[in-house]
């Protein structure tokens, strides 16, 4: 409350916050479990009850004093790789949290008859995989894309079990939830948008293409956007079908056009989409299955020559391409 003065009596007022019924049935105040920093946290599927980690990072500038609308990201790193790798590899965590959303990295899962629980070297503990330079190539983790990574694995139940956690315990708004993935992890990305629809309002493949078992029927919109090295054989062959197809499904009634253009970069982008969503692809000159616009955190060879600098920023584009996204527009269409 707050005391005013008038001609010396002193009246307390009282500040007093209405919120509708209808608000008030809707939503509810949320206090995240978790603080700011780097957390692994634990998820269930309800179907097998078999426990995953997740590695989430907390922004330190999010005011969650509020009706839960902060937004998240789910990352799938590539194969060979985990979160720490990806992490480091795309600067990841600092980029989204430039855009206020909690990040939540995966961790793939390797063949089914060796055990690498983090998705480290042998030997490699917590401690020595955070450095964010190792990869496993004797025990690959990966993703369960068209017969890709380990067998028997749902990911896609993995990914829902993300979001729910996402919801529940870190107040994100079920409604603007966006995934991206490198190579395997792209592939994982384009199955998410295909059979999980619901969870993401968009997605950004990095690299990786979409398998040709993979049934996609999409139940809802989501914003779709890839991007392709023109020397990427992961991608190259699928891109523009993967593109036509995610147009066609968002009934996008524009035709694509040029969206952005750099010396090696080049984007295409379908608008008038259902849901507002859009349909974009990105192809980089001289570029193989690699993240555009961030150089490998070791090379794969002596002398291995860095990326133009005048490839697109895949990470940067992708945040300013989908915080203007949100699936409750869909849900009003």
């Amino acid at each position: 409350g707050h005391r005013l003065q008038f001609g010396g009596m002193s009246i307390l007022v009282l500040l007093v916050i209405i919120i509708s019924p209808s608000a008030a049935s809707s939503e509810a105040l949320c206090f995240p479990k978790y603080s700011p920093g780097y957390h692994v946290a634990s998820v269930s599927d309800p179907l097998t009850g078999k426990e995953r980690s997740v590695m989430v990072h907390v922004p330190d500038n999010l005011d969650f004093v509020s009706f839960s609308s902060v937004p998240a990201m789910i990352a799938y790193h590539g194969w060979h790789a985990n979160p720490w790798y990806f992490n480091r590899l795309g600067n990841v965590a600092k980029s989204t949290a430039r855009h206020g959303m909690v990040l939540a990295l995966g961790f793939g899962t390797p063949p089914d008859t060796n055990e690498s629980p983090i998705c480290c070297p042998d030997g490699c503990d917590v401690m020595c995989c955070s450095s964010g330079d190792k990869l496993d190539m004797m025990r690959p983790c990966g993703w369960n894309t068209d017969g890709q990574g380990s067998t028997g694995t749902d990911d896609i139940a993995y990914t829902r079990a993300i979001a729910r956690m996402l919801v529940k315990d870190l107040c994100v708004d079920s409604n603007r939830i966006f995934a991206t993935g490198l190579s395997n992890g792209g592939s994982m990305t384009a199955t998410a948008a295909c059979q999980a629809s619901d969870v993401f309002a968009g997605v950004a493949q990095i690299s990786g293409g979409l398998g040709e078992k993979v049934i996609c029927e999409p139940e809802s919109p989501v914003a779709f956007l890839s991007f392709c090295g023109l020397d990427d054989l992961s991608c190259t062959a699928s891109s523009n079908t993967t593109a036509e197809l995610f147009k066609s499904l968002n009934n996008c009634i524009e035709p694509f056009h040029t969206s952005f253009e750099s010396k090696t970069t080049k984007c295409r982008a379908a608008r008038g989409c259902m849901g507002g969503t859009f349909v974009e692809q990105c192809f980089i000159k001289g570029l193989g299955d690699e993240f555009p616009g961030h150089d490998r955190v070791k090379p794969l060879y002596p002398g291995e020559p860095k990326q133009d600098p005048n490839n697109i920023d895949a990470m940067d584009y992708m945040l300013k391409r989908m915080s203007i996204i949100s699936k409750q527009e869909s849900k009003q269409e």
